[in-house]
């Protein structure tokens, strides 16, 4: 049966996309879609023909028509949108649309349409872990709009792959046809396999296929670099006690990509049993990946001396057990993450403590009656390009207390580590812990040493450990290197 022409392909993707740009709210109203096309303009480094007719559809028509003829303006297109509406429906099924204008970009404008239902009727069970073979495990995690064989597939004919592998498209067909064979849809893996010999025909890739028919593919080694669960909780600045809880998954070992997850507004009693379920998901994500897992939590100032690390899992269960069991656990100051003036001398810092942890020493408050120590503490900290850990005199619960200037000041002289007592930094067990933890100068495993005592305080039992000093340990620990993701205008 003959295919459609490449020009009835594009056109028909591009009444896909203005369908799914109509069942929008933003582009239904006037306001909202003039923001959209003012956000879609500053991406695209052009300008985009404001609405000036009765008739919405011929308009969106042409300013899809005009996002092709840019390298990524599609991409650019939906990008502008989920400015506007985050994780919107109409954001959610104009993704795959992209993915599908990249996938016939790259398959050299073929009709891929008769893939179509056999990819779909796959299950969905396994679409991770067969995408991390198909990718050489480059694709770590896939993009929340990849529910569906078909999806994936689209998805992964936009990744590059390097010179004399097979493209991660085609492997991922390959390992789709051969799990339809042990499901004994013999014609339907057929399907995949005839369009793969006639594109790697195409190509010149057939000693590419014969290849990755051929391989093994033993297990990799298991990464030495972490991957992250990033949750932070932003305050409503309006409504007390109430946060917008949002999140990153990052495993991607080769480069810092952190995957945005969905914001939630929840009041402060709800974010013990929402993260719970967050890292229950990313478990879930995750289940084979071999990298171990570390726990970031980017807090604001009311929150930064509560015990996250303590929070539960399986919390439903007879026997919780603290997140500290299975996870290296530190804090983060959003404050911080959001105020760039204090981003230079933060650089600086961590610039020391990662490049001379040798040359790298902690700095002790000790506040005295005078009210112009706190002042002083920050110019010492600033001045002394060596000083890049923090011990608080008190924790930083009490907004006047002595604990959180020592913070502030902690934080616009760009000191990357804290650590602090959250009950009593002055119980003399907390200075005897703080100077083993401290006594290698390098201050290079200062989050593992502390997780070394928490460990010890879990050792206790659920009705010991609050009399071990690493029951109460807590570590402030910011890579400026390490930043979520932004969300993008709004």
């Amino acid at each position: 049966m003959r295919g459609r022409s490449p020009d009835r392909v594009r056109n028909e993707l591009m009444v896909s996309i203005v369908d799914a740009l109509q069942g929008s709210a933003t582009v239904s109203q006037v306001s909202s879609r003039e923001v959209w096309r003012d956000l879609l303009a500053g991406e695209l480094a052009a300008p985009v023909e404001p609405f000036g007719g009765d008739r919405l559809r011929p308009w969106l028509l042409q300013v899809v028509k005009e996002c092709t003829a840019v390298g990524d303006g599609l991409a650019c297109l939906v990008r502008s949108l989920e400015y506007v509406e985050q994780q919107s429906a109409t954001v959610a099924e104009l993704w795959p649309l992209v993915d599908e204008w990249e996938a016939v970009d790259f398959f050299n404008n073929a009709d891929l349409g008769h893939l179509r239902p056999v990819l779909l009727a796959m299950g969905s069970t396994d679409l991770a872990v067969m995408a991390r073979r198909a990718s050489r495990s480059r694709v770590q995690e896939l993009p929340g709009w990849c529910q569906t064989g078909w999806q994936v597939f689209l998805r992964l004919a936009g990744e590059n792959s390097p010179a004399g592998e097979l493209p991660p498209s085609m492997a991922f067909l390959a390992l789709s046809a051969d799990r339809l064979m042990e499901d004994g849809q013999s014609e339907a893996a057929e399907v995949l396999r005839r369009f793969n010999r006639t594109q790697t025909l195409a190509l010149g890739m057939e000693g590419l296929l014969a290849d990755w028919q051929q391989s093994d593919f033993p297990q990799p080694a298991p990464s030495l670099v972490p991957a992250y669960l990033m949750i932070q909780f932003e305050p409503d600045r309006i409504e007390p006690d109430r946060y917008y809880l949002s999140h990153w998954r990052q495993s991607d070992s080769e480069g810092w990509h952190p995957v945005r997850g969905e914001t939630v507004h929840l009041g402060r009693e709800e974010l013990p049993g929402a993260v719970e379920r967050l890292i229950e998901e990313a478990e879930e994500k995750w289940a084979d990946l071999r990298q171990p897992v570390i726990l970031e939590f980017i807090l604001p100032w009311e929150l930064l001396n509560e015990p996250v690390e303590w929070w539960s899992k399986e919390s439903g269960s007879e026997a919780p057990t603290p997140l500290v069991m299975d996870y290296p656990v530190v804090v983060r100051s959003i404050e911080r993450l959001q105020r760039a003036a204090w981003h230079r001398p933060w650089h600086h810092k961590w610039r020391q403590l990662r490049e001379r942890p040798a040359d790298s020493h902690p700095h002790w408050s000790s506040p005295a009656e005078d009210e112009a120590y706190f002042f002083h503490l920050e110019r010492e900290l600033k001045e002394d390009r060596h000083a890049v850990c923090l011990v608080l005199s008190q924790p930083p619960g009490d907004e006047s207390g002595a604990g959180r200037r020592e913070v502030l000041a902690g934080l616009r002289a760009g000191v990357p580590a804290m650590i602090w007592h959250r009950n009593d930094c002055g119980d003399p067990k907390f200075k005897d812990a703080i100077g083993e933890i401290l006594q290698d100068r390098g201050l290079g495993s200062l989050a593992e040493r502390v997780g070394e005592w928490r460990k010890d305080a879990l050792a206790l039992g659920p009705g010991a450990w609050d009399l071990h000093v690493g029951r109460h340990l807590a570590i402030l620990l910011d890579d400026p290197e390490r930043k979520p993701s932004p969300p993008g205008p709004v």
